[in-house]
């Protein structure tokens, strides 16, 4: 089994285009050979997508990495490294490293899992995804489904 898993919160424009890409799978029924989940800012929704038999979970994210807006990456959540100022950690701080991380340090060994990250072009309180990242969804969801198909 495989897993899509959309991050973010729809409330802050651009973090919710993780979720927007899971939405328009689900909707559109192009989740074929794949779940695909919305686990908002909550890294335990990951749980259940470390049952065994798992072959591969992508998660998709906004993410700040000095790309020019809209651009995306993927990677190895390995190469991943959070910078999030969270003060502690927890279960429901919102940081997917650091959620596998302490899944780790349990002696967990979590299927392969990379990240998918989207530079945003603006994190404002509202509820729509800026221009840019609006126009280039038909290219996220393309991409989101050629790579975890790989």
């Amino acid at each position: 089994m495989k897993f899509v898993v959309g991050m973010g919160s729809y409330a802050k424009n651009d973090d919710g285009v993780g979720l927007r890409i899971v939405e328009h799978i689900v909707d559109n029924n192009l989740d074929t050979g794949f779940e695909a989940i919305e686990a908002g800012n909550d890294p335990t929704r990951l749980l259940s997508c470390l049952e065994e038999g798992v072959e591969r979970i992508l998660i998709v994210d906004c993410a700040k990495m000095g790309l020019a807006p809209g651009e995306y990456k993927i990677f190895p959540l390995g190469n991943v490294s959070s910078v999030k100022d969270v003060g502690r950690s927890s279960t429901h701080d919102g940081d997917v490293v650091r959620f596998v991380e302490m899944v780790e340090g349990f002696g967990a060994k979590p299927p392969r899992i990379d990240f998918m990250g989207i530079e945003p072009e603006s994190l404002e309180m509202e509820m729509r995804l800026s221009e840019t990242l609006a126009e280039k969804m038909p290219e996220y969801v393309e991409a989101v489904i050629e790579e975890i198909g790989r």
